[in-house]
């Protein structure tokens, strides 16, 4: 069960590693207050959905068709366009540089290999 957990953790690492560009030129530092709130991102078999909190946590949810469905809460943090999450319970931090859309309803996290383009809530 840990184990399936597990993966299905790292499906989701991976769909952050989607919404989130390296190298390139350096952009603006992301207002923090940009991207508290609910998102949500669709993927073929699933769904996340993404809550940004302004005390420093996040919940996530990944629905996956036939797999029940995997919550994480824990925290994050911002530095300029780098969002940082951590899975405590894996002993894991993912990074991730993010960008978001004029009016602030689409946040697109890519990691240079996989994008992820989530919608304001």
């Amino acid at each position: 069960m840990k184990r399936r957990n597990f993966a299905i953790l790292t499906a989701a690492a991976l769909s952050f590693c989607m919404l989130t560009g390296c190298g390139g030129d350096k952009e603006e530092a992301l207002d923090p207050n940009d991207i508290y709130g609910s998102w949500g991102y669709k993927f073929d078999g699933g769904s996340e959905s993404l809550t940004i909190r302004n005390d420093g946590t996040y919940s996530k949810v990944v629905k996956m068709s036939g797999y029940p469905d995997t919550v994480v809460d824990d925290t994050w943090e911002l530095e300029g366009n780098a969002f940082t999450f951590y899975i405590s319970e894996y002993n894991t931090a993912f990074t991730y540089n993010v960008s978001m859309s004029e009016d602030k309803t689409i946040m697109v996290w890519d990691n240079g290999d996989n994008r992820l383009i989530y919608n304001k809530k």
